[in-house]
């Protein structure tokens, strides 16, 4: 009874986390979404057999097994076992079995018949070269089949064993380990030993009675058993199975595959009516489509040997859990009360805290799900941008709402420490226990509990956004700003100088390195590495394939010393000597991550937020560990012959094309890999196809050059070779010489006669083709001043509004500036910004945002004046320069411009709404101007035009401002 409440207590199941799953489906090559079986060889290939067909992961897709490879098309695959000594795999579908190398398969004959086995029943392939099987629910024995030696199959018992033991005449299923062999029985487990005994379990050695289908020796030498409804284990030198079965009635399914895998980790999973089920050593965990599961039953489970679980579906094709066993995902299902997550702190060594969109969760250390918060305000706190740990415990908050909440965690009471006049960006105690506070305009300090939010002025600072801090080694603290980079160190405060590296957008993030140096993220794609000199920042661009085009939302350092950008496209780690990216295909539960939801915890795994949940990276190192990669050629075709490495072949204009196939092996995760290959002596041509077609070549040697490039960890693979020669025509063999001799004899002879004619006809034919090549020369000139204008005016306007691109607009305002450039009345300058843009996309989707923001500049292209500019400065932000205006004239402008744009209404997926415009605007007449102070002229006019509730235009002119508003909409987004 004690064994059995334990089993039973044991056995209450447990919620997983959200998890990241990749699908293959017919979009990846599956043509048949039924998988039965899935199996890794031993070169590294992942094999799956389903309703239509054999397929072949790789690297990217499925490739189905079709006749070049010995199989019919629609062939219903039903087991696959592999001989890894001999490189031998067998494939039993139900039209016959296959052997082959994974290259080529043929069919196995018995008396010039096909051999079909049972469906739904595993095949073994012993040590020896035999091959297990069962046919008409008996256990089978094949053998020879190689080295010319034809097949034999017989029964692996004979009448004596069957008679005594009638069971095995109903063989459920095969398994072998470590020279022993396991049969599903009947309703029964048979184990034969080493010596070929029989000994049938039962109920008597605690086996019930079932139809049993899967079959597992773990690493601790425990047996498991699967049936239709029981789980059983035996452990190691036990006498008698105990009882381990999946509660909540979640194995009632007959199903012949109840196979189990066992993961790094030593947990055993096996699939269930739902999804799966993981036993932990203490209990059973299931996981579903609550987890990020398939919606559909699972009939296939495979660990390849980078420890990446998959999952065959019945209808859903294939999934590939990213990240297995090195990352947990919380969502909504896991107890977040909303989405998105902006910050993330650890109260104490047993709660973990979270704040996000409508509140704020905690995680409680053992728990699975999270629980609300203990902050308690009036309003109740939403929009939970920052947080930030005292040095006596206490949490403090900072809110959209422009608070700044305190919690004291001995107390457990909230208080408002402080009420600002804008919102918080970022909260930062240094080591002397301030408060430092960065808002949306300017720098405050809370110097201590109770003392009153100082705002430090501007003149020194800054009144813009600052939207980061960092501290260094030395005690000096860093701001990343709107105007630039600031440092406080020993009371004193240094705008930081960039030289010619000029960020007009600001920074938005910032790291501080060992050395001092600084890692930036700018209000713009890219990265940035900083030296510091003085008051000089020693700009450097870190140029790479991912960051080029990652606007960086964080920037941190942990205590490896590793450097973390998190961005829109993922999260990029930097070791000290290479990066790696992290996405969704490598686990996070999102690519696009924000922008104080870092956190590394007391036992260095990091956690990191996004809009629909957090992602847990428990083991950072295996995460940024670069698996070897191989580029393997799977076939190389002649027309319909295979061509061999060192064949000789013709793939002139006249003959097939040499069509070369290769897969990657060693990748199972990350982004899809990408190729380049060469002929040696040639350029590299990158491609992410998995095919090369190769034609019109001259007679020579060749060597055929392939290598997969890593883009997630910035690497290439050894390269893989093909060698091939082209021989040359048959008009150039020896044995042609003494026929061409007596040609040309011949031609010499009879020229005399025919030389006049032949010139009239050459002089004739040389007119024709100079008469055409002029033809094609006149076209290629026009088609090269086409793609020259294309290509100009790709590198000048924007590629989403048509408009000029942030370099060009500031481009042609610098022309405005030349002093030889004479401008009559004066020159406005304007900096256009959709008011609440980012809630466009939080409430509708990137699509619609992409499109109103469209609109809106196809609209300001309707109003402005011929000679007038605009260019998309940034994100939503449109700069538009009036030349030859009066200052009165260009107010004027503004405003019409503003209430015209803003009245019109934008519709997506069938609700409307409208935006409206903020314009902040300068004027200048004769008086010399820098392109710099023009836009941060206009940028501070903007602001004010934000601050002062948006929907108008403010324009400055001298120092003087005047402020025009326009009324809200009925209908605004806000």
């Amino acid at each position: 009874m004690l064994m059995l409440a334990l089993s039973v207590l044991a056995g209450s199941p447990a919620r997983a986390q959200q998890y990241s799953l990749q699908t293959y489906d017919r979009k990846s090559g599956l043509e048949s979404l039924s998988i039965n079986v899935l199996m890794q060889d031993h070169r590294g290939f992942v094999w799956a057999g389903t309703e239509m067909g054999l397929y072949r992961f790789d690297g990217s897709s499925f490739e189905r097994m079709d006749v070049a490879q010995g199989f019919d098309k629609g062939e219903y695959v039903t087991a696959i076992a592999e001989n890894p000594r001999l490189g031998r795999i067998w494939v039993a579908t139900q039209s016959g079995l296959r052997a082959g190398d994974g290259l080529h398969f043929e069919k196995i004959r018995l008396n010039g018949k096909p051999l079909v086995a049972d469906v739904g029943r595993p095949m073994v392939a012993l040590d020896d070269g035999r091959l297990l099987l069962v046919r008409d629910n008996q256990l089978m024995v094949l053998s020879g089949g190689r080295m010319g030696q034809p097949s034999v199959l017989r029964p692996m018992f004979g009448d004596a064993e069957l008679a005594a033991h009638p069971q095995l005449r109903n063989i459920t299923t095969v398994y072998a380990s470590h020279g022993r062999l396991w049969l599903g029985c009947d309703t029964a487990l048979c184990h034969i030993d080493a010596s070929g005994k029989v000994l049938v379990d039962g109920p008597e050695r605690g086996v019930p009675a079932d139809s049993w289908s899967g079959v597992l020796m773990d690493r601790q030498g425990t047996l498991w058993l699967r049936g239709v409804h029981h789980v059983s284990v035996l452990p190691a030198g036990a006498t008698k199975f105990i009882a381990r079965d999946v509660p909540d009635n979640d194995m009632d399914v007959i199903k012949d595959d109840g196979s189990f895998v066992e993961d790094a980790q030593g947990r055993i999973l096996t699939s269930t009516n739902h999804g799966l089920a993981r036993w932990d050593g203490k209990g059973w965990t299931t996981i579903d489509s609550s987890n990020g599961l398939p919606d559909i039953g699972v009939t296939a489970l495979l660990f390849d040997r980078q420890g990446t679980l998959w999952l065959g579906t019945y209808g859903r094709g294939i999934s590939r859990w990213n990240g297995y066993g090195l990352i947990e995902g919380w969502g909504l299902g896991q107890g977040f009360d909303s989405m998105p997550n902006w910050s993330i702190l650890r109260l104490d060594q047993e709660h973990l805290w979270f704040g996000n969109e409508l509140g704020g969760s905690v995680l409680e250390k053992g728990r699975m799900r999270l629980q609300p918060w203990p902050i308690q305000s009036t309003p109740p706190p939403r929009q939970i941008l920052s947080m930030a740990k005292a040095a006596d415990g206490a949490m403090w908050v900072g809110l959209y709402d422009h608070r700044i909440l305190r919690y004291d965690p001995v107390s457990k009471r909230t208080t408002q420490a402080a009420q600002l006049p804008a919102f918080v960006k970022v909260l930062h105690f240094d080591r002397e226990g301030r408060l430092w506070i960065g808002t949306v305009n300017g720098i405050y300090r809370i110097d201590s509990v109770g003392a009153p939010a100082q705002r430090i002025p501007s003149v020194p600072t800054t009144d813009q956004q600052c939207s980061d801090i960092a501290e260094g080694a030395n005690g000096a603290l860093w701001f990343a700003c709107n105007e630039g980079m600031l440092r406080y160190a020993e009371g004193h405060w240094t705008r930081m100088q960039t030289g010619r590296k000029i960020m007009a957008s600001g920074f938005s993030a910032v790291a501080v390195d060992a050395d001092g140096s600084l890692w930036l993220g700018a209000n713009e794609p890219g990265v940035f590495h900083a030296t510091v000199h003085g008051d000089q920042l020693a700009l450097s661009d870190i140029t790479d394939v991912w960051l080029d085009n990652t606007l960086a939302y964080f920037v941190r350092r942990d205590h490896r010393g590793w450097i973390w950008v998190g961005g829109s496209g993922g999260v990029d780690i930097f070791d000290g000597r290479h990066w790696t990216h992290l996405s969704q295909d490598d686990g996070l539960l999102w690519d696009e991550t924000d922008q104080n939801s870092f956190f590394e915890d007391h036992d260095g795994s990091i956690w990191i937020g996004s809009a629909i949940g957090v992602s847990h990276l428990l083991h950072p190192e295996a995460m940024v560990a670069s698996h070897p990669r191989k580029v393997v050629i799977t076939s190389v075709m002649h027309g319909t012959k295979a061509a061999k490495d060192g064949a000789s072949v013709h793939i002139d204009d006249n003959r097939a094309p040499l069509v070369v196939r290769y897969a990657v092996l060693g990748t199972s995760s990350g982004s899809a890999p990408r190729f380049r290959y060469r002929l040696q002596g040639s350029e590299w041509v990158a491609t992410s196809a998995h095919i090369i077609n190769l034609t019109g070549l001259p007679s020579d040697d060749y060597r055929l050059e392939i290598q997969a490039i890593d883009d997630d960890h910035r690497t290439l693979s050894p390269p893989t070779y093909f060698d091939f020669s082209i021989p040359p025509p048959w008009w150039l063999a020896w044995w042609t010489y003494p026929l061409e001799l007596l040609l040309l004899a011949l031609i010499v002879a009879l020229s005399w006669r025919w030389h006049s004619r032949r010139l009239l006809r050459q002089n004739r034919r040389l007119e024709t083709m100079v008469d055409g090549r002029t033809a094609e020369l006149t076209e290629e000139k026009r088609e090269l001043e086409l793609a020259r204008a294309e290509l100009y005016h790709q590198a000048t306007h924007d590629s989403l509004t048509g408009l000029y691109n942030r370099k060009a607009i500031l481009d042609q305002l610098a022309e405005q500036l030349e002093p030889n450039v004479s401008v009559a009345l004066g020159l406005a300058v304007g900096l256009v910004d959709a008011d609440h843009f980012k809630r466009i996309n939080d409430t509708f989707g990137h699509q619609a945002g992409d499109a109103t923001l469209l609109a809106i500049a196809r609209l300001l292209q309707s109003h402005v004046r011929e000679g007038d500019r605009l260019g998309r400065y940034g994100g939503e932000e449109i700069l538009m320069l009036l030349p030859g205006i009066g200052h009165a004239d260009a107010e004027q402008r503004m405003r019409n411009l503003q209430t015209a744009v803003s009245a019109v209404p934008h519709q997506w997926n069938g609700k409307q709404f409208t935006v409206t415009l903020s314009i902040g605007m300068v004027w200048i007449g004769r008086e010399p101007a820098s392109v710099e102070d023009l836009v941060r002229r206009a940028d501070a006019a903007l602001y004010r035009a934000k601050s002062h509730g948006r929907n108008r235009v403010v324009a400055e002119v001298l120092g003087e401002e005047a402020g025009v508003a326009q009324p809200d909409s009925a209908g605004d987004v806000q």
